[in-house]
């Protein structure tokens, strides 16, 4: 029988990992849970303010002869890498992966909006999905709605190499030379590996949390050969390919009704461009007969630098999130990227097209310039070694 299990909100700033969790489930409760490629890694809505650390659910598909039994297994698992303690509100969701396309309304929801989570509740009650939620149970949402999130949709891949818990909390080391190479020798098919601008690598993290290292790819084959070019001399404990709506711009896929935290799309001229304090950029536009604040902050840095080209009239479609009015500013529309679609009667040095943020202030979901045009449909053929310990490290 195969079944489905969504999982998210188990991390919190003191560390943990829900995609950790996920590589737990798999490498420890075979034969029971026998995992079936690829994980699902489902980023949601990134502008929502009481979002988890990382923003990301794991969504796991497995065969079983004993549900039941395989329901209390990974249950005990959440409860045991879950940091509740230290503020994780953990949801789990269990369900027959025959109602798996129930599911997709409320991922395509969550993805760009504000999902109540009562209603969700609701919603599982009536599907027959069993659930587990630890905390106030937050996670619930983000656990359901990964469930939606298929090889339909556009979709990259990212291997995820974890530390052994002696590591946990320190110092991670990886020769940039050997990304910067990787980089070079992979490109277009790995990506966001290293800033060229900042001269810093991307593909590891900072925090306390178990991971190592990710490379994000376009096939599960790319992600895997790209990391056995990354020199590095810890000794890790193994890695798991995922699926993932990572750098796909899920998120910015519906037009704005201009609600507090949603994510997506307008499309207007623009009035005037004002430089503020600290350098960020701010865009009055006409959107259908009502004035609209838009924001390239000064962290974006390619994009604030094309949006103070832009000129009264010019006729742009702007992208991002919109954060609640405060006392300084109106509700705004965070910008994550811009395309300009027309001129306004005149020429300057900026010309028609896209302008996104720069690699460093990308957002997990944000798609880098290499994907527009390669896009990924269906579901691939599962690779061998998509699962595995780390033999050995690869000496920096």
């Amino acid at each position: 029988m195969r079944f489905i299990v969504g999982i998210d909100d188990t991390d919190s700033s003191r560390g943990y990992c829900t995609t950790y969790l996920g590589y737990r489930v798999v490498r420890d409760l075979g034969p029971l849970v026998r995992a079936v490629p690829y994980p699902k890694l489902v980023r949601l809505n990134p502008n929502i303010p009481f979002k988890t650390r990382g923003n990301a659910a794991v969504c796991l598909t497995f065969d079983t002869e004993d549900p039941a039994r395989a329901f209390d297994a990974i249950a005990s698992k959440v409860k045991e890498l879950a940091d509740v303690r230290g503020g994780a509100n953990s949801g789990m969701v269990f369900i027959d992966a025959a109602k798996a396309r129930l599911f997709e309304p409320l991922y395509l929801e969550a993805v760009s909006g504000v999902v109540n989570p009562h209603r969700v509740r609701r919603f599982l009650d009536d599907v027959g999905a069993k659930r587990l939620e630890l905390g106030n149970g937050m996670g619930v949402v983000g656990a359901a709605s990964s469930i939606g999130f298929s090889e339909k949709f556009d979709h990259t891949f990212e291997l995820i190499a974890y530390r052994r818990k002696e590591s946990w909390g320190s110092k991670r080391v990886i020769d940039s030379a050997s990304v910067k190479e990787m980089d070079s020798r992979t490109f277009p098919h790995t990506f966001n590996n290293y800033d060229y601008q900042k001269r810093k690598v991307l593909v590891a993290p900072h925090g306390p949390d178990p991971v190592f290292a990710g490379i994000r790819g376009d096939s599960p084959s790319s992600a895997m050969v790209a990391f056995g070019m990354v020199a590095f001399a810890e000794a890790l404990d193994g890695f798991m390919v995922y699926v993932s709506n990572q750098h796909t711009d899920a998120h910015l896929q519906t037009k704005l009704d201009w609600k507090v935290y949603s994510s997506g799309w307008v499309e207007g001229a623009v009035k005037k461009v004002v430089t503020g304090t600290g350098g960020h950029v701010y865009v009055t536009m006409e959107v259908e007969g009502t004035t609209r604040l838009a924001a390239a902050y000064e962290p974006t840095g390619d994009l604030r630098r094309a949006a103070k080209l832009l000129r009264e009239g010019d006729r742009v479609r702007a992208f991002g999130g919109i954060r609640r009015a405060t006392s300084l500013h109106p509700t705004i529309l965070n910008m994550e990227k811009f395309e300009l679609l027309s001129l306004g009667g005149r020429r300057n040095a900026i010309r028609k097209g896209t302008y996104i943020s720069s690699p460093r202030a990308n957002r997990h979901l944000t798609k880098p310039l290499i994907r527009y045009g390669n896009e990924v449909y269906g579901v691939p053929p599962p690779l061998k070694g998509w699962l595995g310990p780390i033999l050995k490290p690869v000496p920096a």
